[in-house]
């Protein structure tokens, strides 16, 4: 399987079983990861053992028992040989060119592909001469193919291939060229970009000098501001110093004024000791108030002197203060020139010669690829033509080759005008068909003109009626044919189906459902439809309903069956 989905999950292997208008039946069996297959000549239920091994597909010239020779000899159908070219090479016929005709899904039955063909793939005339052996019976053995052409002009095609897959962009791309100012050359863009280049380096330098200028005069201010705070620090221990000298003079005052009154004193307290002074108080008896005054003013005379000290020191701080103000306030001054330089002039300027920089060369990565272009397509022209002259004398004459069988085509129109018969349609009901699209035309109007809903109906009838035809006549057929949705227009996001859309007839689709209950014994058709049938028709055919989320017990939920107890497929 291309992909796993959850409900295969519980599976490994799948089996496939055919029953024959003989009654036999054939089961094949792989495994999903792939690989060759198995095949057992009973029906699913009976399988025992491995069966006989068969490969998935022949390669070269193989002659293994594959998938196509074992389906092929269980319906009945004659190993044939189809022309592959029209140069007469031949291939053998495998179930592959069948599938168009027989397994329809839910996209291909809208498209306005044809029934034969399918898909647009490299072996469209395998799968036209597929149908003229289906038609008629006959193949393309014996078919004697041209004599090959030598290696030289067969090399010569392949290259001329080639050149023209080449050309074609090329030629899409510089149709839509503007044209270019003749002054305007790559030399000429690529001494702007060195210009442009050399002023964004000088802005860029210039750029590197200032940040480093304003980095320098950033780290400047911040050791200014740093000292004008030890400063402020300073001068405020030094004004409580000043003030505490203030008090030891006062104090010293005090105390040489006192020392006068000691004498005049009867009982007085020391101003020093706070104790009564009496004749034998100490400080009494140490000396006279003239000893005191010589002690308060040399002690006074002291501190004058730390206090001149005091004042220089504060005198010369505050010059240091105003010389760190100054320093402070230039360093703010160059920040501010750098920032304002850089703000309005660098800046700016670096940033319209970068988009200058990136649209010149945006513009020389252009100039470039145009000029490049230009001398591929000159060369690959100049190539072409040398090519062209000579295969031109080895070119081999046109072969024609048998149209489709005439008596059988038309016999196979008219099975197909049968099925539209006998499903209401509302025309005449006439069919040809067209040789060059390998499709219907019914009443004059070609199927891929028709709208989806009609095309769908168109599709089934051809596919149908081809089954018919071959059943009827014994021609080469697998005998059974799957047809996904007819009556229900494919929708899905993403797919893009040319056509108008529109609904079926409610007459055809009545007919279409009652047109299965008389299907031959000797064919099967296998219809996928999102619509129920009317209760007697899935009453007369084998139906099966999935009934999906919804379902109940003993519903079968989907295609693939839910494991039950006894087995997968109980």
């Amino acid at each position: 399987m291309r992909k796993r989905i959850p409900q295969a999950e519980p599976y490994s292997q799948l089996f496939v079983e055919f029953e024959n208008t003989a009654g036999a039946f054939l089961t094949l069996m792989r495994h999903l990861s792939g690989g060759d297959l198995a095949a057992h000549n009973c029906r699913i239920k009976d399988i025992i053992g491995e069966g006989d091994k068969i490969v998935f597909r022949r390669h070269g010239t193989s002659t293994a028992i594959d998938v196509t020779s074992v389906i092929f000899s269980f319906a009945g159908i004659p190993e044939a040989t189809l022309r592959a070219n029209k140069d007469g090479k031949t291939q053998r016929l495998s179930i592959r060119n069948f599938m168009p005709t027989i397994v329809v899904d839910e996209v291909s039955v809208i498209e306005e592909q044809s029934p034969v063909l399918g898909r647009p793939s490299y072996d469209n005339t395998a799968r036209e001469r597929m149908f003229a052996f289906m038609l008629s019976g006959k193949d393309d053995r014996g078919v004697v193919a041209a004599e090959r052409r030598d290696i030289a002009t067969a090399r010569l095609n392949a290259q001329l291939d080639v050149i023209i897959d080449l050309l074609t962009p090329l030629e899409q791309r510089l149709d839509q060229v503007v044209a270019e100012s003749p002054d305007e050359t790559i030399e000429r863009v690529d001494a702007s970009i060195a210009s442009v280049a050399e002023s964004l380096s000088q802005f860029e330098d210039e750029r590197e000098g200032l940040m480093n200028e304003r980095q320098a005069a950033t780290e400047n201010m911040q050791r200014a501001e740093s000292q004008l705070i030890a400063i402020e620090e300073l001068l405020s221990r030094y004004r409580l110093l000043d003030e505490r000298y203030s008090s030891d003079l006062g104090r010293l005052d005090f105390i040489s004024e006192g020392a006068h009154y000691f004498d005049g004193l009867q009982e007085i307290k020391c101003a020093l000791c706070d104790q009564l002074m009496t004749p034998e108080h100490a400080h009494v008896a140490a000396g006279s108030s003239e000893t005191i005054y010589a002690s308060a003013r040399a002690e006074a005379s002291k501190i004058l002197a730390q206090r001149l000290d005091l004042e220089n020191a504060v005198a010369s701080l505050i010059s240091r203060r105003v010389a760190q103000n100054e320093e402070k306030l230039s360093t703010q001054k160059n920040i501010l020139r750098a920032n304002t330089r850089l703000n309005s002039i660098i800046q700016p300027a670096i940033q319209t010669n970068v988009e200058r920089l990136q649209s010149l060369l945006d513009r020389r990565i252009y100039l470039e690829a145009t000029r490049s272009d230009r001398e591929q397509l000159e060369g690959l022209r100049a190539k072409k033509d040398e090519i062209e002259r000579a295969a031109e004398s080895r070119r081999p004459a046109k072969r024609e080759w048998e149209a489709l069988p005439g008596k059988a085509l038309r016999a196979f129109c008219n099975e197909v005008e049968f099925v539209l018969r006998e499903w209401k349609w509302s025309g005449t009901g006439r069919v040809e068909f067209d040789s060059k699209k390998y499709d219907i035309i019914v009443d004059g109007q070609a199927r891929q003109s028709h709208g989806k809903g009609v095309r769908a109906v168109l599709y089934s009838a051809f596919i149908i009626g081809l089954l018919r035809y071959c059943s009827n006549n014994n021609l080469p057929h697998i005998g059974f044919a799957i047809i996904d949705s007819p009556l229900t227009s494919y929708k899905k996001k993403g797919v893009q189906i040319k056509g108008a859309d529109g609904p079926i007839d409610l007459g055809v689709e009545a007919a279409f459902w009652e047109s299965l209950k008389r299907v031959s014994a000797g064919i099967q058709i296998i219809i996928v439809e999102n619509k129920e049938p009317p209760a007697d028709v899935a009453a007369a055919v084998q139906y099966e309903w999935f009934a999906g989320d919804t379902a109940s017990p003993g519903d079968r939920v989907a295609f693939i069956p839910v494991p039950g107890p006894a087995g997968p497929f109980i």
